[in-house]
């Protein structure tokens, strides 16, 4: 017998049932883990703008009014280092006159202004080919409005919301790798009764119909285990039947054989046509009687 195409070979059970019980894990993994990066990063964002916005306060507490009138930064060299120091990233700031002329600082590209309502404003902008993230602060200076921006690079950032992928999502990962050994090892296990009994059958003589041996192991294997000899019952008192049925054919067409046999060797040792005529009547309705029961 050819062997099956392979478009129409059934997919494993085992597959299967790992596939029905993995898929859903993996899409509850990838759910959580963009859920818990999202809120992370969120809330680390929310925690970076916070400390942004503390450097332009307090910028913009140093910017006052001169004794001329004028207004400017009150801060020494030494004081604006202080003030804009980080280990990690590169710091930048302007403040802005009324009518958008820079008072101190550096040219920085401009910025989305606050509304009234709002006091200050976030936004993304590149500085020097480098992506920053900046914040505009409303600051009053004896009536005239100022604008103080404050910008950070984003290094700290972007590798703070790798190191939650890698420590956040890489060990779920390494778990879900682990479960799914786990469960193909105990659906193996589970599912080793039914390749016995697999085998069982496929080395089984056609004539053996006693029952196979059940192995405990899950209900449901139990009960295909049960059915099949079930059916081996059933399959053997139909051919104990049969062969009675044939036998006692055979018996009842000895019978008119064995007549037929008789009468035709009485004909033989007796040539008379008389002898031969009746011998030959009597073999004729053995014969029939012997199709009758042939029928």
């Amino acid at each position: 017998m050819s062997a099956r195409p392979a478009s129409q070979v059934a997919p494993s059970l085992r597959i299967r049932m790992l596939r029905h019980v993995m898929v859903p894990l993996v899409l509850t993994w990838l759910t959580g883990t963009v859920a818990t990066l999202s809120v992370a990063s969120h809330f680390t964002e929310q925690a970076f703008d916070r400390a942004l916005l503390d450097d332009a306060y307090s910028i913009a507490s140093h910017v006052q009014a001169q004794p001329d009138g004028s207004v400017d930064l009150q801060l020494t060299p030494s004081e604006l280092m202080a003030a804009l120091f980080d280990q990690a990233e590169a710091v930048h700031f302007a403040v802005l006159q009324p009518d958008g002329q820079l008072l101190a600082g550096k040219d920085l590209p401009a910025t989305p202004l606050p509304e009234a309502s709002q006091g200050f404003r976030y936004s993304d902008i590149v500085y020097q080919g480098l992506p920053v993230r900046a914040v505009t602060l409303r600051h009053e200076v004896q009536g005239q409005l100022h604008h103080v921006v404050m910008a950070h690079t984003t290094y700290v950032r972007a590798a703070l919301v790798q190191r939650m992928l890698v420590f956040g999502a890489l060990p779920l990962l390494l778990l879900l790798a682990l479960l799914a050994f786990w469960l193909w090892r105990g659906i193996q296990r589970d599912l080793a009764p039914l390749a016995r009994l697999q085998d069982a059958l496929a080395n089984r003589d056609a004539q053996d119909l006693t029952p196979v041996v059940i192995s405990p192991s899950t209900r449901e294997i139990q009960q295909v285990g049960h059915a099949v000899n079930d059916l081996f019952d059933r399959l053997g008192r139909s051919v104990r039947a049969q062969r009675e049925f044939v036998g006692n054919v055979a018996h009842e067409l000895r019978t008119p054989l064995a007549r037929i046999r008789a009468l035709a060797d009485y004909g033989q040792a007796h040539p008379h046509a008389d002898v031969s005529q009746q011998q030959l009547q009597q073999i004729a309705t053995s014969a029939e009687r012997a199709g009758r029961l042939v029928n």
